[in-house]
């Protein structure tokens, strides 16, 4: 390439707008041009400055485009309009979605399992599926968190989410528990709903760990049939819910499904479908309800982690009022959460994302 000239730039900063005079580069023969000021200080193809813009990305990882747009000019004076900040966290969060995707498709290539960063004596693995509106529809969003100990008794959370389908959510799933010290773990333990797909991940990576119906989905099913039984709010739905999750919780599966059994000859119609469908629930899950086991071995049963997730990870960002999503605007924010959630932020940004 040849120097041809230094050419300006307006750039829009944190500290209001500046100019820069750049050299410019050219390639007659193949058309190419070439500014390494640009690339060496990460600025992209927006006005926004890489701080500017981080702060944007930073702001919207919880907030509204409109509200980002708003905190910015209250906190630095700055103007940045709404459709700004929607194109810069597209443009930087369709980056964190290829590195996870990149991450993935080299282990695939070369089966190089991710070196461990921790090795906790207990780790938990929890699964589960919420859904986020976009143009076309609902669509599912998969959702895993990984979580244990440290030394001193505090909590460690790590996140996985994707719009992928099971298997490629698995595989993103077992990565991250590999970092988060899979292999090195003592014990390991999996919590989920029983859907077919969690249980088909359980199979797939984590067939040594111990795999758990999470407390707060079978309350969830018990409460659902007591509440078609008797009716919500009433203190026989209460009476008959608390009988069978206290069976429950001591392990007495068998009682309970002998209970629902002779139940069932009571109703008809929907009442008796809801009492088949809690039967077959636990009837198909009975291993992974041996509540009295896993309590006196010391694990968390209810801790609602899946759940926790969902609500975390995607109902708090892509779930408020009246949103609704494109694919690359839902799959940009998700990314962007994820990496401000797990704690990877400055990693994210080192790697110049605006330029990228």
């Amino acid at each position: 390439m040849e120097f041809v000239q230094h050419r300006s730039r307006d750039v829009h900063t944190l500290f209001g707008w500046i100019n820069v005079e750049r050299a410019y580069y050219h390639c007659p023969d193949c058309g190419d041009s070439y500014v390494p000021y640009d690339i060496a200080s990460g600025l992209g193809s927006e006005q926004l400055s890489p701080g500017l813009a981080k702060v944007c990305c930073t702001l919207a990882v919880d907030d509204s485009f409109r509200q980002t747009s708003q905190k910015i000019e209250q906190l630095f004076g700055q103007k940045v309009s709404d459709n700004t900040v929607e194109r810069v966290v597209h443009q930087v969060g369709t980056v964190a979605v290829k590195q996870q995707k990149q991450q993935l498709d080299e282990f695939l290539e070369n089966r190089q399992i991710p070196p461990a960063a921790v090795s906790p004596d207990r780790l938990y693995i929890a699964a589960d599926g919420t859904t986020a509106h976009e143009v076309d529809g609902w669509h599912e969003v998969k959702t895993g968190s990984i979580y244990w100990e440290n030394g001193d008794f505090t909590s460690v959370k790590r996140y996985v989410a994707c719009f992928d389908n099971s298997e490629v959510f698995g595989w993103y799933l077992w990565i991250e528990a590999c970092k988060c010290g899979l292999r090195k773990a003592k014990e390991v333990v999996y919590l989920g709903d029983g859907a077919g797909w969690i249980r088909s991940e359980h199979e797939s990576h984590f067939s040594r760990a111990t795999f758990i119906i999470d407390w707060y989905h079978l309350e969830e099913h018990v409460w659902n049939c007591g509440k078609l039984l008797f009716g919500e709010g009433t203190e026989a739905t209460a009476r008959w819910a608390d009988k069978v999750l206290a069976l429950l919780w001591d392990g007495w599966t068998k009682k309970v499904l002998d209970y629902l059994a002779r139940q069932r000859k009571r109703y008809r119609g929907s009442k008796r479908e809801a009492i088949d469908d809690l039967y077959h629930y636990i009837n198909v899950n009975e291993e992974q309800m041996r509540y009295d086991v896993f309590r006196s071995k010391g694990y968390q049963i209810g801790s609602g982690a899946a759940e926790g997730a969902c609500k975390s990870v995607v109902g708090k960002r892509l779930k408020q009022s009246g949103m609704i999503w494109t694919r690359l605007g839902s799959s940009s924010v998700l990314a962007l959460r994820l990496v401000w959630l797990n704690g990877r932020w400055e990693d994210l940004w080192t790697s110049k994302p605006l330029a990228a």
